[in-house]
């Protein structure tokens, strides 16, 4: 963990920059990546895509910096591709430690998916984006982002408890002009 432990205060969130010619791709938005794409010289403009490999905090918590504050380094025409797994559908099983079944927090959509967790993000900041929009006209985050839950291909045997990673042919999820 960051905050406590060996390394404590020196260390940063789980996020992984890819590049490739003038091109960022960004493969998780863990704590500080917004701070570590800075000192790194990488700007929000470079990145092409951001691959959500799946939608634990540790993966995701700064996920809203770079789309709000990366508005400041984005320009007319700029797109990010995001991408992540979409809404599990159903719940994990209780540990064989529960006396009774937890109760889930967001019982109406315990399990969102990836373009579920952007919009709640933006709809928490939806006063600080409209200030900032309406006061400096910047544009919306969503004039950036192009949000996407990746589809699980039907047939390949996943069931979010059973079988969460079946064996299954690579399936394409992105591709541009430089990577697939």
């Amino acid at each position: 963990m960051w905050w406590t432990g060996p390394g404590a205060g020196t260390r940063n969130g789980i996020a992984t920059a890819i590049l490739v010619k003038d091109r960022c791709y960004l493969v998780d938005c863990g704590h500080g990546v917004g701070r570590q794409l800075m000192v790194a010289g990488i700007s929000v403009s470079s990145i092409s895509g951001i691959f959500l490999t799946h939608l634990h905090s540790d993966h995701t918590i700064d996920l809203g910096s770079l789309a709000i504050f990366g508005l400041y380094d984005l320009q007319p025409g700029d797109r990010i591709k995001l991408l992540g797994p979409g809404d599990r559908g159903m719940l994990p099983r209780p540990t064989g430690r529960a006396a009774a079944p937890p109760a889930p927090v967001f019982p109406d959509r315990p399990t969102p998916g990836k373009v579920a967790l952007f919009d709640a993000i933006l709809g928490g900041y939806a006063a600080d984006l409209n200030d900032r929009i309406f006061d400096t006209l910047r544009p919306s985050p969503y004039e950036f982002f192009d949000v996407e839950d990746i589809a699980v291909p039907e047939g390949i045997g996943y069931h979010p408890n059973d079988d969460p990673t079946p064996d299954a042919e690579p399936f394409e999820s992105f591709a541009d002009d430089l990577v697939t």
